[in-house]
């Protein structure tokens, strides 16, 4: 076999390495969303997250907490609402 027929070769089998490499990736990703996707999500009661943000809406009014603990824990009830 000529060098040039050898490196294209070695070059063709690479590929198809790489490609498996990425397919096997693909599947295990695939696999780990169906496996997520069944777990189930605990169910939070949308009126008590309401009052609560309501009530952290009335605190930074009345300015008892400063701007960043009010966004991070308007963010942390958001979360926690089912869409």
């Amino acid at each position: 076999m000529s060098q040039a027929k050898f490196q294209k070769r070695q070059r063709e089998m690479a590929r198809a390495e790489k490609a498996k490499a990425k397919a096997a990736r693909k599947q295990e990703r695939l696999e780990a969303a169906a496996m997520a996707a069944d777990e189930p999500t605990p169910e939070v009661d949308a009126g008590s997250v309401m009052a609560k943000l309501e009530k952290l809406h009335q605190d930074f009014a009345d300015e008892k907490i400063d701007f960043d603990e009010f966004e991070e824990t308007k963010q942390e009830l958001l979360s926690q609402l089912q869409v």
